[in-house]
């Protein structure tokens, strides 16, 4: 997602009750190029530094059912404490968004409290996030954030409050029913945003709005420094802070894996393992919100590689689209699996253009017990073409950040 995530639970046991599942749309490429392949399942191999292990699974265990949500585990510290910290499991990962975001609840069964942050009339700072699912709505607070062998000091996150003991939300900040802070509504007990963006909101907030609120719980709206919006841990790290990478294998079962593991490693031609590679590498240049361009059936529109989706999303009224059973919602061709191709061109210095050749399987194939499938489709009536998770099947895909240099080139790019 560019700036803020279109977020959806993408649980097959309610699937019924969320409707709409186009976000978190999971693609599935088949025949693409510049990926490094690998075994699907568990390593046996130890991350190393600068690396952590991600784990496409069936979800934390209070919200099981998952399909195509890739975690990875965070260390979370009291700023400064050795002994104040929590380790999260089933934060999701999200290459789509800025920032840590973390389930209250999840926080304090792991003991660990986190002060809000207060804006310059010691107001308490909250933040109300858009998704295509729903709102977040939670306050701020600084934490040490420890990934992969690094440590981003003083990072603003935002803790998504399911137990209503802060201020309650605006009213327009999750209307009709829309609030969906808890671990059920993202399926995961946090997001890890490692996007192309520095933070969440950056000079011009669209999807995001930040409020002062006070302790009778009246909260106005106001602007926010950058430096003090919820932010990329990976652009505080000391080193290695210039982007990400994300490795994953390609799918032993073309119906669907129990489970697949890969490595977010960070950094971007900083070390032996992120260098960018000499040759048959795609580069796709970024504008500020994140997006790229990408030609669908003739059509042009905002592209965006976004592990935070669980299949493709885009809009093709000639492909019949699932109205009963767990993936309603999603694209149910009548020919399994269909091909399709797009065209990603990339924004400004790096506009060149790659083609990519996928498939869109009906999901009545797919294994029930499966977490993992490609060929996952959907999303009719959105105006943009996400490329989710399954692009990330069999391929290295770099994330480049804004206003850093990576390899010689200069961010925010895309490359694959």
């Amino acid at each position: 997602m560019a700036g803020a995530s279109s977020y959806r639970s993408a649980c097959r046991t309610a699937a019924a009750s969320t409707s709409l599942i186009a976000a978190w749309l999971l693609a599935a490429c088949v025949g693409g190029s510049g990926g490094t392949s690998g075994t699907s399942g568990s390593s046996s191999s130890p991350p190393t530094p600068n690396v952590v292990t991600v784990t496409v699974d069936g979800g934390p265990a209070t919200a099981p059912g998952q399909i195509n949500h890739a975690y990875v585990s965070v260390e979370v510290c009291m700023p400064g404490s050795s002994s104040g910290c929590a380790t999260i499991d089933h934060v999701r990962l999200d290459t789509g968004s800025s920032g840590l975001r973390l389930v209250r609840s999840v926080l304090e069964a792991n003991k660990l409290s986190l002060t809000p942050e207060v804006d310059t009339a010691g107001n308490d700072l909250e933040e109300c996030v858009s998704f295509a699912g729903g709102q977040t709505w939670g306050p701020v607070a600084l934490a040490d954030v420890h990934l992969a062998g690094e440590v981003a000091s003083k990072v603003p996150i935002q803790i998504m409050d399911d137990t209503g003991s802060g201020a309650p939300p605006p009213a327009t900040c999750g209307a009709n029913g829309t609030l969906v802070n808890g671990v059920n509504g993202f399926g995961a007990n946090g997001v890890l945003g490692v996007g192309v963006l520095l933070e969440d909101c950056g000079s011009s907030c669209t999807n995001v709005a930040y409020y002062g609120c006070t302790a009778a719980g009246t909260c106005s709206a106001e602007s926010v420094a950058s430096g003090s919006q919820v932010g990329n841990p990976v652009a505080r790290f000391a080193t290695d802070n210039n982007g990400v990478l994300v490795v994953l294998p390609n799918l032993a079962n073309a119906n669907g894996d129990a489970s697949v593991q890969g490595e977010l490693i960070v950094g971007i031609a900083t070390q032996s393992d992120n260098q960018l590679p000499a040759s048959g590498l795609s580069m796709l240049g970024a504008d500020a919100r994140g997006e790229f361009l990408t030609t669908y059936n003739g059509m042009q529109m905002p592209g965006l590689i976004d592990s935070g989706i669980d299949s493709y999303t885009f809009t093709d009224a000639g492909i019949a689209v699932c109205s009963s059973g767990a993936f309603v919602g999603y694209y149910c061709p009548t020919a399994a699996p269909q091909a399709a191709s797009a065209v990603n061109t990339g924004i400004g210095t790096y506009n060149g253009s790659s083609t990519i050749d996928f498939a869109i399987a009906n999901p009545s194939s797919f294994v029930a017990t499966a977490a993992a499938f490609i060929d996952l489709a959907g999303g009719a009536g959105s105006s943009r073409f996400i490329w989710g998770m399954p692009f990330f099947y069999g391929r290295s895909v770099y994330f480049a950040l804004e206003q850093h240099t990576a390899g010689g080139f200069s961010g925010p790019f895309y490359a694959y």
